[in-house]
């Protein structure tokens, strides 16, 4: 009863259906529906505690989406789609959501990403992202994803990969600048089942046994300590669930360290068969993947 009357004001409908086709932030939501800041928040408020939409707070800012886990989350989905396209002001509430889509693509294109350096005078080194997209999906194939978690999740490009095949998708990142641009590169692909969030991958901001499936791509070489990466990554994962990593095989370039703060030299496939068994995971499979003079290897584990 609690949703129905939350829902029950037209503002709140039309947030609904907003809400349904992206995760939005308040501002975001003033802009779109041409009301004051404090009205649009009431709303915002009376709609999460009625369990029809969930907040992610995100440094000074809040984004809101559908929510997908209260007991409210089908009568949102419900809502959503029972809304019509041809009414006026949702057609016109989309028109303002795709321009506020458009900022962020814009921000997104001018923001200068901290790695870009590293990408542009490493790329030819390593073997490119399309290849070791192709071998990720090789080795998911057969499996039946309902929750992915992405750490360390950067633009997005896991999730964009993986989104196909999953029900849900979270990505967890420290930078608010990074995570807006994976947010816009995720509207830009029409991805609606992934979202973003900020998180720390040594605390991260889940129960135990939440995901069947964790991703932790180009990541444990900059962390300090990547068994506690890999430690708390377990303790989320669901007991039979599977824990991929994507990272530089063992290399010998040392400058690496100084020039692009990498704390590892890669990993060799006894540091980290080591590191996953003190987890009680098991190394199930494992693709290597040849570059010019930087080789990445892919591990897939498990629980028992």
């Amino acid at each position: 009863m609690q949703g129905l009357r939350a829902a029950a004001e037209p503002t709140r409908l039309r947030i609904i259906a907003l809400c349904g086709h992206a995760e939005l932030s308040v501002t975001e939501l003033v802009m779109i529906l041409g009301q004051t800041q404090p009205r649009v928040s009431r709303h915002l408020k009376l709609l999460v505690e009625g369990g029809l939409l969930q907040r992610n707070k995100e440094g000074n800012r809040a984004y809101y989406r559908l929510s997908t886990e209260a007991e409210g989350a089908d009568l949102a989905r419900m809502l959503n789609d029972l809304m019509p396209g041809e009414d006026e002001v949702h057609a016109l509430d989309l028109s303002r959501l795709s321009s506020v889509k458009a900022d962020r693509v814009r921000y997104a294109e001018s923001f200068l990403d901290p790695y870009s350096q590293e990408i542009t005078e490493l790329r030819g080194m390593w073997p490119p992202d399309e290849v070791i997209d192709k071998c990720i999906l090789e080795l998911l194939k057969d499996r039946s994803i309902q929750n992915l978690l992405d750490l360390g999740t950067g633009a997005g490009r896991i999730l964009r990969t993986i989104a196909p095949f999953v029900e849900k998708g979270i990505g967890i990142d420290n930078s608010l600048e990074m995570l807006s641009i994976a947010r816009a590169r995720l509207d830009q692909d029409g991805i609606k089942n992934c979202q973003v969030r900020v998180g720390d991958m040594y605390r991260l901001p889940f129960k135990q046994n939440s995901f069947d499936l964790i991703t932790i791509n180009s990541l444990l070489r900059y962390a300090d300590e990547p068994k506690k990466v890999i430690a708390e990554a377990a303790r989320v994962l669901e007991k039979r669930g599977a824990l991929l990593i994507v990272d530089l095989a063992a290399h010998d370039l040392s400058a690496l360290r100084d020039e692009y703060g990498h704390s590892w030299l890669g990993f060799s496939e006894v540091e980290m068969v080591e590191m996953l068994s003190e987890e009680n995971l098991t190394v199930g499979r494992v693709k290597h993947v040849d570059g010019q003079k930087l080789n990445v290897c892919i591990w897939l584990a498990s629980g028992s």
